[in-house]
């Protein structure tokens, strides 16, 4: 996987990198996640099941 960050704010790198971290592992939980309402149909990314 690649991901790119692109900065649109902040000015201490600290918390710039907190932010990020945090935020791609909260997407990243989501993304990998079931869907206990639908355990037996294919996942879509176009919202069909």
């Amino acid at each position: 996987m690649t991901i790119h960050i692109k900065m649109l704010d902040g000015f201490d790198t600290h918390h710039i990198i907190e932010a990020v971290f945090k935020s791609f592992a909260r997407a990243l939980k989501t993304a990998v996640s079931t869907d206990n309402k639908n355990i037996d149909k294919i996942p879509s990314t176009k919202g069909v099941l």
